[in-house]
């Protein structure tokens, strides 16, 4: 089948910043794709790029098949209902002059689906999908918890039918004892409406309990892709192994007993990328050939998971970075 989305050789620059450099990622209909990564890995780039709000200096976006990525404006924008993100901070991506309804309704208005009555129902039926009661539509953002903003973001992405949700951090901003009830519903809602999914975070548990595929990003390039099964019983990249070993896990004990991975260094900066494999400065395992060669993103093991590092061998075999500091 036609992948969702289809991203190839994917490059973003700003000026000297080398925020995407170079990503290859599927994402097949119906599935959930957790994208992961530190604070400045190119996560949220990549998200924008998808979604043709950041113009790709170089690379390749297909969206159901379609080529998106060089299109104007005017060729793109009845494209645009097949796609939508919902972004991290609800409070500055609502428009306050508006009211619910108006900014659930409004991609059905720019998209002419359905007449202003249908429009109208629409609108009811999708507040009620994510959890809202009709009376809602007739309140401004500011009147709302953070938790039903982002509901109310949700249901605009959702409102014109999109076959992809890039989901762009969408509970880092809410309170604790709200992110769970948002990934119930969108767990709920992609398993309802089965669209496909990117879903951008820096939580780890998260993703666990919402992706079927995980992809791991580092300074701007991807550096594994797995099932969520296999990566997190047998991270095979040391940078993957170290991301979860500092991932907290609800058994005290258990988190007592754990070893973490504690790197050295900073993250190096994306204006000037090491040479070779970019997380070799900090890979306690790194060998010569890291520093010299770019690792390549190959399929390793029965399973065929996606990792680019040098010490990796075909069978899926490596290092195991808790046993090596």
């Amino acid at each position: 089948m036609t992948p969702a989305l289809e991203v190839v050789d994917l490059v973003k620059h700003f000026g000297a910043v080398r925020a995407v450099d170079g990503v290859t990622l599927t994402v097949a209909t119906g599935e959930v794709v957790g994208l992961v990564g530190e604070s400045g890995s190119g996560k949220s780039t990549l998200g924008r790029c998808v979604t043709r709000l950041e113009q790709l200096t170089d690379g390749t976006v297909r969206i159901n098949g379609t080529d998106i990525s060089r299109l104007g404006r005017r060729r793109l924008r009845p494209l645009r209902r097949d796609f939508n993100i919902v972004f991290q901070d609800p409070a500055s991506s609502l428009n306050p002059r508006m009211t619910v309804a108006e900014i659930v309704g409004e991609p059905l208005r720019l998209h002419r689906i359905g007449s202003r009555a249908e429009r109208a129902r629409r609108v009811d039926t999708v507040l009620d999908q994510v959890g809202l009661r009709p009376e809602v539509g007739r309140r401004y953002p500011h009147e709302l918890s953070g938790g039903q903003r982002q509901r109310v973001s949700l249901a605009r992405a959702l409102s014109a039918g999109p076959s992809l949700l890039v989901a762009d951090e969408p509970t880092s901003a809410l309170d604790v004892s709200v992110q769970a009830a948002v990934l119930n519903l969108i767990g709920r809602l992609q398993s309802e409406l089965g669209f496909a999914c990117l879903f951008i975070t820096h939580d780890l548990a998260a993703v666990e309990f919402l992706a079927q595929r995980v992809a791991v990003m580092y300074l701007g390039q991807l550096v594994e892709v797995a099932d969520r099964a296999s990566l997190f019983r047998a991270p095979r990249h040391p940078y993957t192994q170290a991301l979860l070993s500092a991932a907290p896990v609800p058994d005290p004990a258990r988190q007592r007993s754990r070893r973490r991975i504690v790197l050295s260094g900073e993250v190096p900066s994306p204006v000037s990328p090491p040479s070779g494999c970019r997380f070799h400065p900090r890979c306690p395992v790194a060998t010569e050939v890291c520093a010299r060669e770019v690792p390549e993103l190959r399929p390793v093991g029965p399973a065929g998971e996606l990792v680019a590092c040098h010490l990796v061998a075909d069978d899926g075999t490596g290092p195991r970075l808790a046993e090596a500091v």
